[in-house]
């Protein structure tokens, strides 16, 4: 059987075939290659009149492959007698991989059609041609593909290259990679190439590593590198002058004569360069640079991948960490076609709390691991018709509490709460976490139980001392000596004072301990604050100050306990009383909010809307930022109230944030700025999506 001849000659045949048919009295085909931007002569066919014309149909056709050529094109090259005639481009997966072009001395010498049936033929062994160049590098990108999966270091991709594509002309090639390398700026500018692979003919592999060369007196030949993308110098002694003396010695010390110099760089990021240096005086042609620009895209994008993966990894075990770090359990899952949900991840602190190890919680069917969580039977049922009630995706959030007896045999209550997850707008999965709160629980019962007892036991002999001295002075007031009388007046004043402290210590003890029943109702909070208001006017009137009301009346209603945020309404607008100067103005205002754009600079991120926002506002000193973050911790009292013996138990405001907040409301102090007088508290109470009023 005869060989088959390359595709090159079978090109020549073809053409030759061709011109001895009578189609044209000249032709030629070559290859394109677009990474380097140049075609390739592979065959002719016939002779033109002269020289000038054949090198006149070259720079032709490389001008029409940079057009680019969508279809044939009728040519003409200008001489003494004209020749006319086609090219033909040639396309493989949409990118122009070659031409051919038919030329005759008169625009009638040859058919076109006739042509184009023989330019199919070239294109067919332009094909085969195509194949042939890129063997040895597909190889090589095959066998490198094969230890990219073992995370190589750039040392084991050079050795790649040396052994599977270059050929025994070449004394030296390696990679050199940019640095510093910077997230917020992935194309550069850089300060260095630096060495992180090589290998010489005289020495072998690993030479000269961790060498750099400083960017700044290379700006020029970089920035043709750029454009380019592949630089060469058939006498490398031309590159020798921008070259500092270590790199210049390195090079001579290799005896190179030609040297080619291939970006690596990805639409993402510039990665660095790579060199190839001969022994010997070489001419680089396309399909040899060809297959090293394809070897070291595929690098390029290889050491991408792995900076990808490598930062991947690290977020990865970042959040495993952050998850361990935190202190309640933490279940994460996603939607399955199948099984409705999969876990995707548990952290450490729900393993220990349910008994259950990692590796049998991630990657199982959320019922699976439902079964396999250490809780009672009930408590598990419950579980799998809450969570199961409500897709994966659903945009809502979940909250419940059960009881177990942890693997150390310790009662518990744990309660649980199940939100969304989004990803770029759209939920990804949902994610449960699980809070033990049995301590809370039994401190906060604790602390009711021991201030009710203490308040209950104080009360009786305080009751009995409030009872004597009311006796006293209205039975013998007239008789006792002035000294007697105010003493006995100090004594009842306490006495009602100790009482008001107790009661607001009982208060806030059922508030924080979930003991108040709230008798929820349709109220217009127009009216409660015009309520509140009429029951402080006695001390506004003694203290000569006016309550100004700026009310909203086309406000929602909301569902409040009345009783418990006029309650609320009077401590807040009281505590701004107290705190202005006599003869001053109170402002109280309302509005509907309905985004959170809406809401006054410094409002707290967890104000659930829509909602309606209170604004009392007074001519007082103002609070300065700590004490606008202090102001209603119990017996706070600020510096301005402390200096002025202004009255009070240092209790009102911290009932008031408890009251508002059982009604999942918001209630907190602005500092004092400049340009506006006085302070400034601010509450906001949500309005029940049934109630909020339509927007059109």
């Amino acid at each position: 059987m005869t060989a088959l001849a390359p595709p090159a000659a079978q090109a020549q045949h073809i053409l030759e075939a061709m011109i001895a048919e009578g189609t044209g009295q000249y032709a030629a085909a070559c290859v394109y290659y677009a990474a380097l931007r140049q075609i390739e002569p592979i065959a002719e066919a016939g002779v033109l009149a002269d020289a000038a014309l054949r090198s006149a149909l070259w720079s032709l056709l490389e001008a029409l492959a940079a057009e680019p050529l969508a279809a044939p094109r009728r040519i003409t090259l200008a001489s003494a007698v004209p020749w006319a005639g086609v090219v033909f481009p040639f396309f493989t997966l949409g990118e122009l991989v070659g031409m051919a072009a038919v030329l005759d001395e008169t625009a009638d010498g040859f058919s076109a059609a006739r042509a184009q049936q023989w330019a199919a033929v070239v294109h067919t062994i332009l094909e085969n041609l195509r194949l042939h160049h890129h063997q040895r590098a597909a190889h090589a990108i095959q066998y490198a593909a094969q230890i990219v999966g073992k995370n190589p270091a750039p040392q084991d991709l050079v050795d790649v290259l040396h052994d599977r594509i270059c050929g025994p002309h070449v004394t030296l090639c390696a990679l050199l990679f940019y640095g510093p390398v910077r997230e917020d700026r992935p194309h550069g500018p850089f300060d260095y190439l630096e060495v992180q692979g090589s290998w010489t003919r005289r020495f072998g592999g690993g030479v000269g590593l961790g060498m750099r060369l400083y960017l700044d007196d290379y700006v020029t030949w970089l920035a043709d590198l750029s454009d380019r993308k592949v630089l060469t110098f058939s006498d490398a002694s031309q590159f020798y002058r921008w070259l500092d003396p270590l790199a210049r010695a390195f090079l001579r010390a290799e005896r190179a004569q030609a040297l080619a110099i291939i970006e690596l760089a990805t639409s993402q990021r510039r990665v660095g360069i790579m060199a190839i240096a001969t022994h010997r005086p070489h001419r680089f042609d396309p399909h040899e640079l060809n297959s090293y620009y394809a070897v070291g895209e595929f690098l390029a994008m290889s050491v991408v991948a792995q900076g990808l993966q490598q930062r991947h990894d690290l977020v990865q075990r970042g959040r495993a960490a952050l998850l361990d770090a935190v202190t309640d359990g933490v279940l994460m899952v996603l939607p399955h076609p199948v099984d409705g949900a999969t876990t995707l991840t548990v952290n450490e602190c729900f393993t220990e709390m349910f008994g259950v190890s990692q590796a049998a919680a991630e990657g199982v069917a959320l019922d699976s691991l439902l079964d396999r969580l250490q809780i009672p039977d009930d408590a598990r049922q419950e579980l799998r018709r809450q969570w199961f009630s409500v897709p994966v995706r659903a945009p809502t959030t979940q909250r419940g509490e059960f009881s177990m007896v942890r693997p150390g045999g310790a009662a518990a209550t744990i309660e649980w709460y199940s939100a969304p997850v989004y990803q770029s707008g759209r939920v990804m999965g949902r994610i449960y976490t699980f809070h033990d709160v049995s301590a809370e629980r039994a401190a906060a019962k604790l602390r009711a139980d021991f201030i009710s007892w203490i308040s209950h036991e104080l009360r009786t002999p305080l009751t009995s001392i409030r009872g004597f001295a009311e006796f006293i002075l209205e039975a013998c007031r007239d008789d006792l000596p002035d000294l007697a009388r105010e003493y006995t007046e100090i004594i009842l004043s306490s006495a009602k004072h100790l009482n008001r402290v107790f009661t607001d210590i009982i208060e806030i003890a059922r508030a924080d301990t979930g003991q108040i029943q709230l008798n929820l109702e349709q109220a217009h909070l127009s009216d409660l604050i015009i309520e509140a208001a009429a029951l402080l006017e006695p001390q506004s009137r003694e203290r000569g100050q006016m309550i100004l009301m700026a009310l909203d009346d086309e406000l929602p209603p909301v569902e409040v306990d009345a009783i418990r945020i006029k309650q609320a309404l009077v401590n807040v607008i009281g505590n701004a009383i107290q705190h202005a100067p006599a003869g001053s103005r109170i402002r109280i205002s309302t509005q509907y909010v309905e985004a959170a754009q809406a809401l006054p600079a410094g409002a707290p991120r967890d104000v659930l809307l829509p909602g309606i926002l209170i604004s009392v506002q007074d001519d007082g000193p103002g609070l300065t930022p700590e004490d606008a973050e202090k102001v209603f911790l119990p017996f706070y009292r600020a510096r301005q109230a402390s200096g002025s013996k202004i009255e009070g138990t240092g209790l009102g405001l911290t009932i008031a944030r408890s009251l508002v907040e059982l009604h999942q409301g918001k209630v907190w102090a602005e500092p004092r700025r400049r340009g506006r007088r006085g302070g400034r508290f601010l509450l906001a109470l949500p309005v029940a999506a049934r109630l909020a009023p339509t927007r059109v």
